[in-house]
This record gives structure tokens, sequence and C-alpha cells, in this order.
């Protein structure tokens, strides 16, 4: 007799893995490493809520409110480590209307290596599969055609285009979002 298997589902503070990744839950030690990643200017300025300057020791207390975030089904962030060494940062967070919306960041230093593609990719696969989603929302500022590409290699799709507000910059800018339907998702 056959027996099936049924893989285990993933714990939703665990780490996911893939082939050149882990995306695993922030440590508070994160904190240095994320304000100067995050806190550079190119980086920020592609964000909704990442100031610039960055605090120093606003990205321990951003860190620090994760645990509870995650057990109440409102966000999943995740550092991305290459080869052990942090790299950025991919999330999910549901939003009012009750989508989840994708976001994510690369440092500097380890731009045009496809880890943003690689590290939302599993993210989505988590949101689709283990969270269940049937739809996932994202977008991008205008003038970041980068994140733009990343996305439609996702298969993200444009659905409307806004003004929203950056921290960074100190005013709103155009921005575009997407969505994405799990069965248009590009594994």
């Amino acid at each position: 007799m056959a027996v099936e298997y049924a893989p285990r589902p993933l714990p939703v503070a665990g780490n996911l893995a893939t082939k050149r990744l882990v995306l695993r839950p922030f440590r508070l030690s994160d904190g240095p490493a994320v304000e100067r990643m995050a806190g550079d200017f190119d980086v920020a300025k592609m964000l909704d809520v990442v100031p610039y300057p960055y605090p120093e020791g606003a990205a321990a207390k951003w860190i620090a409110t994760h645990d509870d975030a995650r057990a109440a089904n409102q966000e999943w962030p995740f550092a991305i480590e290459k080869d052990g060494e942090l790299t950025g940062c991919v999330g999910l967070n549901r939003e009012s209307d009750g989508l989840l919306h994708l976001g994510y960041w690369v440092g500097q230093p380890y731009w045009g290596n496809g880890i943003a593609t690689e590290a939302a990719r599993a993210a989505l696969a988590f949101a689709f599969d283990e969270l269940g989603e049937a739809e996932v929302k994202s977008g991008h500022y205008a003038d970041n055609h980068t994140s733009g590409r990343v996305m439609t290699k996702l298969g993200f799709r444009y659905a409307k285009e806004s003004m929203r507000f950056s921290k960074a910059r100190g005013h709103a800018v155009r921005f575009l979002d997407t969505r994405l339907k799990r069965e248009n998702f590009r594994r």
C-alpha cells in the first residue's frame, strides 16, 4: 500500500530557502546593517516608509515588532541572506483591504545579482502556497525601472497609477500599483 507524502507546512516564523538565498526572521543584531543599507538614499528613496537619514536604533525598534506582527497574521518580514551575509529584506504585510502587499529592498553592494527576484519569488510562493492567498499586490515608483522588471518577471500586472508619499524624498511620487493572481505567478 502506497503512502501519500504530504509536505510539512513551513512555520510562519521559519526560514525559506532558495537555490542561493536564505530568507529568515530578522535578529536584533541585524539592526546596524539594515540602517546602513536601507539608509542609503538610493535605496530609501524607492521605499515608502524608510526615512532618510535612517535614525540610529530605528531598525532595532522595527525588528522588535516582527514577532507580534507575525503572530497577528499581519506581517512576514524576512532578512535576505546570501552566503551568510545580510543583503536586504523581503516582506509581506496585510493591508486594510485584506490583500497582502509584497515589498523588498536590496543593499546597493548586492544590486544586479538577481537577489530581489529570487527573494520575492520565494516570498510569493510562501504567500500563495503556505498562507493560501489568491492575489498579492505590490508596486513601484515610476522611476524605479529595476523594480518594474522584477515584478514583470514574477508575473505582476499593472493595475493603476497613484501618487504615494516617499518619506526619504519628502514628497509624493508617481507610483505604479501592480497585482499578481496565483495563476499568473511565474515560479
